[in-house]
């Protein structure tokens, strides 16, 4: 049923990106390629390799509380590779997490540890996401007068539930209370085969309430190591369009990277259909030229694509296929 389901949203998708190309066409598409410049390519790839970067250096400094991590290359690839498995899964990143953590572990770190990590890295992601969505959100709205209230407004207070949840998350951890112990418990009582799975989570809470209670200074770093990812992640994607041709005032731009994480949240592998639906509505909205916003959703396809490859590229140089991963994965009890 999983399976029928996944085939069937992914055909939605495809036939959302077939009455695009059919609504807008292939022409300004193509001359936007025709317009292809190398040197904004090239400091596009610059500032991809330096969030990729951020990221790994983020991950590095959370797993350096509790041993010595892997080395820098080895985050870097799993960071890579885990992204690229989530693109293909309808979680969006998260469902990539699980080879995060495979990955780690197989690298002499114990599954726990390793999920732990991989579950504070996310944290810092997610609340710097919710909380730069919510500012970008904030500076498009009032730089136009006519959209102040209705759609921005709501998607504020649709930001402003999963930021406010990632904080209470933090304080409980911090007070070393356990939220989901508890709720695997009540779990084992109906289905005793989750006992183990039940310690594997007792153990990994252990690990984060150290760390939230330990190291809230190397948290706090983290957050704002991430905020400036988020920034880099801006320059990335105006010098990835401005390659084809295509250049946005910075609220737009921000309305642009805010949809494309949005559609990460969609059951679509890679969001497709979303990602450049999302586009053409923010377009559409901005300056009233949803066919730009076409351009810019095949765009920044290319760019997932294209990354998504190089994140399976690497997957196989690690020696992993994908029953390794779900094999290594049950093992250590990190699935």
């Amino acid at each position: 049923m999983n399976q029928f389901l996944r085939v069937l949203w992914l055909l939605l998708g495809l036939a959302a990106v077939g009455w695009l190309c059919r609504r807008f066409g292939l022409s300004d598409l193509g001359a936007a390629f025709e317009r292809f410049n190398v040197g904004d390519l090239f400091v596009y790839a610059c500032a991809a390799v330096a969030v990729l970067l951020g990221y790994s250096l983020r991950w590095r400094l959370v797993m350096q509380t509790t041993a010595t991590p892997p080395p820098l290359r080895r985050l870097v690839a799993a960071r890579l590779a885990g992204d690229a498995v989530g693109a293909l899964l309808p979680g969006g990143k998260l469902g990539g997490d699980p080879v995060r953590i495979a990955l780690t572990a197989d690298a002499g770190r114990g599954g726990v540890r390793a999920s732990a990590a991989v579950a504070i890295d996310r944290v810092m992601e997610l609340i710097s996401n919710s909380l730069c969505a919510i500012v970008y959100v904030s500076i498009f709205s009032w730089t136009r007068v006519e959209t102040r209230a209705g759609a921005p407004l709501l998607l504020l207070a649709t930001l402003l539930v999963p930021l406010l949840a990632l904080f209470t998350l933090v304080g409980v951890l911090r007070a070393a209370r356990r939220p989901f112990t508890p709720l695997l418990l009540r779990a084992v009582q109906t289905v005793p085969r989750l006992r183990s799975a039940a310690d594997a989570v007792r153990r990994t809470e252990d690990q984060l309430i150290g760390f939230f209670r330990d190291y809230p200074f190397r948290f706090v770093l983290g957050l704002l190591g991430s905020l400036v990812v988020e920034l880099g992640i801006i320059g990335e994607y105006h010098f990835l369009l401005k390659a084809f041709g295509i250049a946005l005032n910075l609220p737009t731009l921000m309305m642009v990277v805010v949809a494309s994480g949005l559609t990460r949240a969609v059951p679509t592998p890679g969001g497709v259909g979303a990602l450049e639906a999302g586009e053409v509505t923010v377009l559409g909205l901005a300056s009233g030229q949803p066919e730009v916003g076409f351009i810019v959703g095949m765009v920044l396809r290319l760019h997932e694509t294209l990354w998504t490859l190089v994140g399976l590229l690497l997957l196989l140089t690690q020696g992993m296929s994908f029953a390794r991963l779900r094999v290594l994965a049950a093992g250590k009890a990190v699935a």
